[in-house]
Formats: C-alpha cells, structure tokens, sequence
C-alpha cells in the first residue's frame, strides 16, 4: 500500500505542478494584456478627455468673441503685418494668452474659407485672427520664412476643417505635429449678425499622456509581480478602467447635448441610434423613430427674428422631453427645426399613439405663431415609423422610411402624425 500511496501522492504532485505551470502562463499572459490593454485605454480616455475640454474652451470663446460682418471684411483685406498690428488682432491675443498662461493651450484662432480669386500661394484657408502663447513660438513657426511673411498666413483645410465646416457640429483631432502629439479643436464662429465666417480653433500639446502612463503603467506592472492574487488584481484594474471610462463619459456629456435647447444634438443621435438599433435587433425587440418638424417656423423667424426663434425651439425641445420621456424616448435636434425621438421598444401602434400625444401637448401649449398659414399656433408634423430589425432593412433605410412619413405628414396638410408601415 506505500508503494501505491507514494504512487498516487506522485501523481497529485505532478497534478499541481502541472496545473501550477498553467497559472504560471496565465499569469504572464495576463501580465502583457493588461499592460498593453490599460496603455492603450489611458491613451483613448485622456486624449478624448482632452479634446473634449478643447471643445468646451473654444465653444466658450467662440461665444464670448464679437465680430461684425464689417470686422470680417476688414480683417480679410489686412497683410499679415497689418492683422498682428491691428487692434482688433491684439486684443483678442490678449485675451487668448489669458488662457494660454494657465494652461497647455498653444494657439488660439480663427480661420475661413476662401473662395474663388481670394486663393493664394495654392492655399484655401485665411486666419482672420491669431494668436499663440508666445512671441518665441510665432518666431519658431515662422522657420526660416520672414517673420511677416504673408504665406504664413494662408493654409489648406484638412479633413476635420471640411467637417465642422460642413455639418456645423465642433470635433477634435489627435495628429502629430513637429514631432509631439497634439489635440487640436474646431467651432463654427458666426458674426454677431450671425453670418457664418469660418471656424475658431484651438491647439495643445497633450503632455498628460505621457506623465499619466509613467505614473500608472508601472504601479500596474508592481502590483501584478508581487501579487498572486491575480484574478483579483486583473478585476479591480477593470472596475478602475471602468470608472475612469464612467467618469469621462460624464464629462463628454456636455459635447452631446444642443447648447440651445438642452436636448441631445445630431453627433449624439449618430452615435445611440447605432447603439439601439444593435441592441434592438440583438434582443429581437421593436425600435420606433419619429421625425418632427415645426410648421412655417421660416415664417415664425422672419417676422419674429432668431431670438424669438430660438424661444420657440426650446419650449418645443422641453415639450418633446417631457412628453417622451413618459415612454423612455430619446429626444434629438437633429437640425434647424427638425427634431428626432427614439423609442426602444415601441411598437408601430403604441408610436402614433405617442406621436398624437405629443402633437396634442404641443397644440394645448399654444405657442403663439399668427403667421402660420393653418392656425394661430406653432404646430408641428411628425412621422413615425418602428421595426424589429433584421438583415434585409439598414439603419438608413430605417430612417429614411420615417422621413416619408414626415413628408406625408407635410404633403396634407400638416399638423398630423403619419406612420409608415414595414
């Protein structure tokens, strides 16, 4: 029985060390993930971080800044020289620096298209204003060109200026420059008359990359060496990542709601409506979309002027907030005057119910609009459609068919709710 014994305690012993070697690899293997897996996720997080608050910054400054339609023409005709010795140049690079001395931020301008015969030297963009942190910085762009040199002034429009350009909606960019990383930020910029004149820009370098990786890569890297609770380690990194990703999705938050009418904006609707329509048709679920457009709000704007305008849009967005958040709806300006609900499981019948509810709440608000050719209030069109999605429908299509049902809605005689059947 001893030889059997020692036999069998052998075997445990081979069992164990076997099953010990397979911790050992899975140790290792967990070691390189998550060493690769937590560098890659600090560079997404801290970088959109960055670009976020880039956004935010020029949003405000945009804001903040005034210029007239007379300054536009004004600033288009000045050399290089002439803008950095206007008045109009130093006072807003004074105000920039104000910001560029408590932070990363390098370059703060205004940059538009040029059309036509105002091309020069094969460049298509002109900045109207410019300003950096510092005399040293604009000498060492400069390079070996004159400091004045006019072609400093002049670039070409890269993809994300065509962007923002052509959907109106702010973006950043993560690019190399001279060498180092950088984030650099787009926001269409209007004239006080509200004329749109080009974009307000602002560049950082993004120095919290590399200070961030030197101080959590190897905390990472030390834990898991001297830990053999592995599981655990790997788990709480997870929850951490988890939270960080939480916690800037938070602040992101701002970069998806319409700065007018505190709903969700168009670049926010891109990015759910994938979301719940995957979600959807993974779960077998229905998915209805409603598409609403104010009634002659041209006329309301015309007679009215955009500030009043601008009124109506946000008791509209409140209207259609609180009516569909009865229903778990997702409200969007997707544009103007149109506006876009999503409704995660809502059938085709339950969403005309819900479209004739808000059309209801929307006609008892009585919004005043005595210029509309149909009443004395602002009304809206709406069209619904829903669907439990399969392959043989896309999400554009899906889209598309609620936006038939809009224009049927419109065709006679608006004020309606139209619904097109799958």
């Amino acid at each position: 029985m001893s030889g059997l014994a020692e036999e069998l305690s052998l075997k445990k012993y081979d069992n164990i060390k076997f099953y010990f070697k397979i911790l050992i690899a899975l140790w290792f293997v967990v070691f390189l993930s998550v060493i690769i897996y937590s560098n890659y996720e600090i560079n997404f997080y801290v970088k959109d971080e960055v670009g976020s608050n880039a956004i935010i910054l020029a949003t405000y400054i945009a804001n903040s800044l005034k210029i007239s339609n007379e300054d536009y023409l004004f600033l288009k005709s000045l050399t290089f020289k002439e803008l950095l010795e206007s008045e109009i140049n130093k006072d807003f690079e004074e105000m920039a620096r104000a910001v560029m001395d408590v932070s990363n931020y390098k370059y703060i301008y205004i940059v538009s298209r040029l059309e036509g015969s105002e091309k020069k030297y094969n460049n298509d963009v002109i900045y109207l204003l410019d300003a950096v942190d510092s005399v040293k910085t604009r000498r060492e762009d400069a390079e070996d060109k004159n400091y004045y040199d006019d072609e400093i002034r002049y670039g070409i429009a890269d993809e994300l200026f065509k962007e923002v350009e052509k959907t109106k909606i702010p973006s950043y960019k993560v690019d190399k420059y001279k060498g180092a990383e950088r984030v650099y930020a787009y926001v269409p910029f209007y004239t006080v008359e509200g004329n749109f004149i080009g974009l307000l820009g602002v560049d950082t370098d993004v120095y919290e990359l590399g200070r961030i990786r030197e101080r959590y890569i190897p905390l990472i890297t030390v834990y898991i060496v001297i830990n053999l609770m592995i599981g655990l380690i790997a788990f709480a990194l997870y929850r951490y990542m988890r939270k960080v990703h939480n916690d800037l999705k938070k602040e992101r938050h701002l970069s998806g709601i319409d700065e007018l009418t505190h709903v969700f904006n168009r670049r926010k609707f891109n990015e759910l409506f994938i979301e719940l329509w995957n979600q959807a048709k993974e779960e077998k679920q229905n998915i209805s979309i409603m598409l609403i457009d104010l009634d002659y709000f041209k006329e309301f704007n015309d007679n009215y002027g955009h500030s009043a305008g601008d009124v109506m849009l946000k008791n509209i967005g409140e209207i259609l907030e609180k009516e569909s958040s009865k229903y778990g709806g997702y409200v969007f300006r997707y544009g103007g005057d149109e506006f876009v609900i999503l409704f995660p499981d809502i059938n085709i019948i339950q969403g005309e119910e819900v479209g004739n509810t808000i059309l209801k709440a929307i006609n008892d608000a009585k919004l005043e609009h005595p210029y509309s050719p149909i009443g004395k209030v602002q009304t809206v069109s709406i069209g619904v459609t829903s669907t439990i999605p399969k392959d043989e429908i896309n999400i554009k299509e899906f889209f598309n068919y609620a936006d038939t049902a809009l224009y049927l809605s419109k065709r006679y005689g608006r004020n309606r709710v139209s619904v097109w059947k799958i």
